[in-house]
């Protein structure tokens, strides 16, 4: 097959999803960072042999005893335990996210033990205003939208990038586990 002109790498990307079982309405809650189609373009080398799952802070219970540090209890009061759960399975490490300071340093430190990409979850807003930032760092990403109100959606941004924020948001599960498969 030969092809004029460039190829489109979003219409790529949005066939890769519709193939997982990705609906047109859920399109928009997955963006990718770098230039990543899909998993099979990623390489885990032998310095890095486990991919990461990128958790928000925000998706834990206000009152988790785990909601400023790494770990889940699995109780049920929230997405993450489950998420948790996917990444097990997948062979996946999950990381929480405390802020951005910590995000950003996660992320170098990926990219200087060898990973090559990353998946999570974050909202849009804070992905349009941090786009520079994922791509600057290198890595390729892909990326789930989080439901319920954000910081950004309650004027509370500034509580979010410092780890403060105490709402509860939530994550979009069914759509992960269908990118993870």
């Amino acid at each position: 097959m030969k092809l004029n002109g460039n190829l489109d790498i979003e219409t790529i990307r949005k066939n890769w999803l519709t193939e997982l079982g990705v609906h047109p309405e859920e399109m928009n809650s997955i963006s990718f960072v770098g230039k990543s189609v899909n998993p099979r373009d990623v390489e885990v080398t032998t310095s890095f042999d486990t991919l990461p799952l990128l958790l928000p802070y925000c998706a834990k219970s206000p009152t988790c005893k785990f909601r400023y540090t790494e770990g889940c209890e699995r109780c049920g009061r929230c997405d993450i335990g489950e998420a948790y759960q996917l990444a097990e399975e997948h062979g996946m490490k999950p990381v929480t996210i405390q802020n951005f300071e910590m995000l950003e340093q996660v992320l170098q430190s990926l990219k200087e033990q060898g990973c090559s990409a990353f998946i999570g979850t974050c909202c849009q807003t804070f992905l349009a205003k941090h786009r520079r930032d994922f791509e600057r760092i290198g890595l390729k990403g892909v990326l789930i939208d989080i439901d319920n109100s954000t910081c950004y959606h309650l004027d509370r941004d500034r509580e979010g990038h410092q780890g403060t924020f105490q709402n509860q948001t939530g994550l979009k599960l069914d759509l992960l586990r269908r990118l993870l498969n």
